[in-house]
């Protein structure tokens, strides 16, 4: 990982008069210069995300450094330490390194528009991972999954498994997050329909394990019956059924979570802990191949979704290897 430089001085002065943007201003728009028809080696990417305390995103930075090296560019990455305010003047220091294109995740996108905004004016292109950015700001590329299909799918499997009847309860990740609004929404959509399901517990624990355990101990404390518990990830899900475990009343339900990245979700699935997780792609591998297919000034779909398969213990083990205890390697998904 290349270090966060000091704070320039003179930052929002270059941004003001264009400097950054004036190193571009006798070229076309990056994507179709001629010059990144070559090869990429040896150009920058930076990379910028809101935080990095959660397996998915410490994954997305894994893909996004090693992909590159696999090129042979230079990455800057940048982690914003859950502030708002400092991915912005991340994204700004970017632009004074006049990096050649910057790769974007973030839970904020509304309030990291005018930063956006100046990556536009200076015309560096933009790859967007997961979470779309604000309407207004453009980009070169957005990676993203179906989540709405796939949470509509997630409702039907607990109608279909619950035969129709129970009670439910649900634990969801960062309010703000747009892919965990759409988790919850999707799902709910199809519960609502059946009025013999009922959600008896609901909960946010900001994807994190130990908000879901205690959440998870305060709702088994107030439902004498709970059938399934719907997670928004898999630390979640793996919170819960530590908590259901520590309270004797595993066996009572099943759970579910989301992104499959794990080899301890993996394993739950392989050995029973966790009936189900919809894969979720942390993007880093794709995002960086999809910045080279830029950089070489090849054409690209401006938006490009995902599928979000289903792994139960069924067929787990085409993600999980049980003798080496190990997370298969699954090649990327993008296909040009």
């Amino acid at each position: 990982m290349t270090r966060e430089i000091p704070r320039r001085a003179s930052r929002r002065d270059i941004l003001k008069v264009g400097a950054a943007g004036a190193a571009f201003a006798a070229a076309p728009a990056i994507w179709t210069s001629q010059s990144f028809a070559q090869a990429v080696e040896g150009k920058t990417i930076g990379f910028t995300m809101s935080f990095s305390n959660t397996e998915w995103i410490k994954q997305q930075q894994a893909g996004v450094e090693e992909t590159a090296k696999k090129y042979g560019l230079n990455a800057v990455v940048y982690d914003a330490h859950d502030q708002p305010a400092k991915q912005i003047r991340d994204i700004e220091d970017l632009i004074v390194r006049n990096v050649d294109l910057i790769i974007i995740s973030t839970y904020y996108a509304e309030a990291i528009t005018p930063a956006v905004k100046e990556v536009n004016q200076a015309k560096i292109p933009i790859v967007v991972l997961s979470s779309p950015l604000a309407e207004g700001t453009d980009f070169a590329c957005h990676l993203a999954t179906d989540t709405m299909a796939t949470s509509r799918s997630a409702g039907e499997y607990y109608v279909k498994k619950l035969n129709g009847k129970g009670m439910v309860a649900q634990i969801e990740g960062k309010p703000g997050s747009l892919i965990n609004q759409q988790r919850g929404k999707g799902w709910r959509e199809v519960i609502e329909k059946h009025p013999d399901i009922k959600i008896v517990g609901h909960i946010v624990a900001n994807y994190d394990r130990t908000q879901a355990i205690k959440g998870m101990e305060d709702m088994l404390q107030a439902n004498k019956q709970i059938d399934a518990v719907y997670c928004h990830n898999d630390d979640m899900a793996l919170g819960a059924v530590r908590a259901a475990k520590e309270a004797g009343r595993k066996d009572q339900m099943w759970f579910t979570g989301y992104d499959g990245l794990t080899v301890e979700a993996l394993e739950a699935i392989y050995n029973g802990d966790l009936e189900a997780v919809w894969e979720y792609l942390p993007f880093g591998v794709e995002g960086v191949e999809a910045a080279v297919q830029i950089l070489r000034g090849k054409p690209i779909q401006k938006t490009i979704a995902f599928e979000s398969p289903l792994i139960t213990k069924a067929n787990v083990t085409e993600w999980y290897d049980p003798e080496a205890r190990k997370r298969k390697v699954l090649p990327s998904r993008l296909t040009f």
